[in-house]
Protein backbone atom coordinates (compact mmCIF):
# COMPACT_ATOMS: atom_id res chain seq x y z
CA UNK A 1 0.00 0.00 0.00
CA UNK A 2 1.38 3.00 -1.05
CA UNK A 3 2.38 6.41 1.61
CA UNK A 4 -0.31 8.78 1.94
CA UNK A 5 0.56 12.49 2.94
CA UNK A 6 -1.90 13.13 5.66
CA UNK A 7 -1.14 16.88 4.85
CA UNK A 8 -1.87 16.36 1.08
CA UNK A 9 -4.61 14.23 2.15
CA UNK A 10 -6.01 16.79 4.10
CA UNK A 11 -5.60 19.53 1.29
CA UNK A 12 -7.20 16.75 -1.36
CA UNK A 13 -10.45 16.27 0.73
CA UNK A 14 -10.39 20.07 1.37
CA UNK A 15 -10.05 20.92 -2.48
CA UNK A 16 -13.24 18.36 -3.07
CA UNK A 17 -14.87 19.63 -0.53
CA UNK A 18 -14.86 23.08 -2.25
CA UNK A 19 -14.90 21.72 -6.19
CA UNK A 20 -17.59 18.80 -5.51
CA UNK A 21 -19.54 19.02 -2.24
CA UNK A 22 -20.08 23.02 -1.74
CA UNK A 23 -21.63 23.11 -5.36
CA UNK A 24 -23.34 20.20 -5.25
CA UNK A 25 -25.66 21.59 -2.11
CA UNK A 26 -28.80 23.52 -2.99
CA UNK A 27 -28.45 27.41 -3.03
CA UNK A 28 -31.31 27.53 -0.54
CA UNK A 29 -29.02 25.38 1.79
CA UNK A 30 -27.05 28.48 2.82
CA UNK A 31 -25.96 27.36 6.08
CA UNK A 32 -25.20 23.49 5.02
CA UNK A 33 -22.81 25.24 2.29
CA UNK A 34 -21.34 27.94 4.60
CA UNK A 35 -20.64 24.64 6.74
CA UNK A 36 -18.85 22.61 3.85
CA UNK A 37 -16.51 26.05 3.46
CA UNK A 38 -15.82 25.96 7.15
CA UNK A 39 -14.79 22.33 6.72
CA UNK A 40 -12.38 23.13 3.61
CA UNK A 41 -10.67 25.90 5.61
CA UNK A 42 -10.38 23.52 8.70
CA UNK A 43 -8.72 21.01 6.89
CA UNK A 44 -6.64 23.24 5.03
CA UNK A 45 -5.29 24.50 8.34
CA UNK A 46 -4.71 20.69 9.85
CA UNK A 47 -2.85 20.56 6.67
CA UNK A 48 -0.35 23.45 7.63
CA UNK A 49 -0.18 22.13 11.35
CA UNK A 50 0.74 18.81 10.04
CA UNK A 51 3.74 19.90 7.72
CA UNK A 52 4.96 22.77 10.42
CA UNK A 53 5.26 19.86 12.95
CA UNK A 54 7.43 17.96 10.42
CA UNK A 55 9.59 20.71 9.60
CA UNK A 56 10.20 21.78 13.83
CA UNK A 57 11.02 18.53 14.52
CA UNK A 58 13.61 18.11 11.49
CA UNK A 59 14.92 21.62 12.78
CA UNK A 60 14.89 20.08 15.99
CA UNK A 61 16.74 17.10 15.10
CA UNK A 62 19.27 18.93 13.25
CA UNK A 63 20.23 20.90 16.04
CA UNK A 64 20.67 18.07 18.57
CA UNK A 65 22.86 16.28 16.37
CA UNK A 66 25.03 19.26 15.93
CA UNK A 67 24.68 19.93 19.37
CA UNK A 68 25.87 16.84 20.68
CA UNK A 69 28.88 16.94 18.19
CA UNK A 70 29.76 20.05 19.39
CA UNK A 71 29.37 19.04 22.94
CA UNK A 72 31.77 15.73 22.46
CA UNK A 73 34.57 18.48 21.20
CA UNK A 74 35.83 19.07 24.89
CA UNK A 75 35.10 16.02 26.56
CA UNK A 76 37.72 13.32 27.06
CA UNK A 77 36.10 11.12 29.49
CA UNK A 78 35.60 8.45 27.60
CA UNK A 79 32.10 7.19 29.40
CA UNK A 80 30.99 10.91 28.29
CA UNK A 81 31.65 10.09 25.38
CA UNK A 82 30.36 7.32 24.48
CA UNK A 83 26.66 8.59 26.18
CA UNK A 84 27.17 11.59 23.66
CA UNK A 85 27.85 8.89 20.43
CA UNK A 86 25.16 6.92 21.04
CA UNK A 87 22.66 9.47 22.08
CA UNK A 88 23.31 11.13 18.32
CA UNK A 89 22.97 7.88 17.09
CA UNK A 90 19.52 7.64 18.66
CA UNK A 91 18.67 11.09 17.48
CA UNK A 92 19.74 10.09 13.78
CA UNK A 93 18.14 6.46 13.96
CA UNK A 94 14.62 7.90 15.64
CA UNK A 95 11.80 6.74 13.17
CA UNK A 96 7.98 7.33 13.53
CA UNK A 97 5.30 10.34 14.38
CA UNK A 98 6.62 13.23 14.61
CA UNK A 99 5.60 13.01 18.29
CA UNK A 100 7.51 9.88 18.87
CA UNK A 101 10.72 11.12 16.77
CA UNK A 102 10.56 14.11 19.16
CA UNK A 103 10.40 12.15 22.41
CA UNK A 104 13.80 10.25 21.44
CA UNK A 105 15.06 13.65 20.75
CA UNK A 106 14.26 14.74 24.17
CA UNK A 107 15.13 11.56 25.56
CA UNK A 108 18.90 11.86 24.00
CA UNK A 109 19.21 15.60 24.84
CA UNK A 110 18.26 14.50 28.77
CA UNK A 111 20.64 11.40 28.45
CA UNK A 112 22.93 13.85 27.26
CA UNK A 113 22.97 16.41 30.08
CA UNK A 114 22.47 13.80 32.46
CA UNK A 115 26.41 12.92 31.72
CA UNK A 116 27.44 16.09 30.58
CA UNK A 117 26.71 16.79 34.61
CA UNK A 118 29.22 14.29 35.58
CA UNK A 119 32.33 16.29 34.39
CA UNK A 120 34.42 18.57 35.82
CA UNK A 121 33.12 22.49 35.54
CA UNK A 122 34.63 23.84 32.94
CA UNK A 123 34.42 20.65 30.37
CA UNK A 124 31.05 20.39 31.91
CA UNK A 125 29.90 24.03 30.55
CA UNK A 126 32.14 23.95 27.56
CA UNK A 127 29.65 20.71 26.85
CA UNK A 128 26.51 21.97 27.57
CA UNK A 129 26.76 25.52 25.54
CA UNK A 130 25.91 23.43 22.70
CA UNK A 131 22.82 21.43 24.16
CA UNK A 132 21.12 24.55 25.09
CA UNK A 133 21.13 26.07 22.35
CA UNK A 134 19.87 23.10 20.88
CA UNK A 135 16.91 23.47 23.85
CA UNK A 136 16.81 27.39 22.53
CA UNK A 137 16.08 26.13 18.80
CA UNK A 138 13.33 23.50 20.39
CA UNK A 139 11.77 26.60 22.33
CA UNK A 140 11.80 28.74 19.17
CA UNK A 141 10.16 25.36 17.14
CA UNK A 142 7.15 25.26 19.70
CA UNK A 143 6.69 28.82 19.52
CA UNK A 144 6.71 29.24 16.06
CA UNK A 145 3.95 26.19 15.73
CA UNK A 146 1.93 28.37 18.07
CA UNK A 147 2.39 31.49 15.80
CA UNK A 148 4.57 33.54 18.16
CA UNK A 149 8.15 35.19 17.39
CA UNK A 150 10.83 33.08 18.35
CA UNK A 151 12.82 33.86 21.74
CA UNK A 152 15.63 36.44 21.17
CA UNK A 153 18.46 34.41 22.91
Amino acid sequence: MPYLDPAEVLRELSRYTVSEIRPAIPEDEAFVRGQAGSMASTLRFLAGELEGMDAAVATQRESLLDALAAAREPVEDPHVSSVLAEAADRVADAEGTPAEIENELLAAADDALTAVDTLEDETARRARAPLYAFLDTRLDAQLGLLGRPATDG
